[in-house]
């Protein structure tokens, strides 16, 4: 089994990563840290797979090795 996450988690990550919430409209929240903007869809809390993880770490160019530091803390 892969890595899963939920939500409240990965936005947390990003927050520490510098990022904030930009707006929301419906269950898409757009985060942003100035330079790179991502969409993050919230559809209660239902966990996100290993693929959206990926895709929003190569989005942000956040190494894999940083996130799996942040969950082991």
């Amino acid at each position: 089994m892969g890595l899963t996450m939920k939500p409240r988690e990965l936005i947390r990550f990003l927050e520490s990563k510098g990022y904030y919430l930009v707006r929301s409209k419906g269950s898409h929240h757009i985060y942003s840290n100035g330079i790179d903007t991502v969409p993050i869809p919230i559809h209660g809390s239902k966990d996100f797979g290993e693929d959206f993880i990926r895709m929003i770490l190569r989005e942000t160019g956040i190494d894999k090795s940083e996130l799996m530091a942040y969950l082991r803390r």
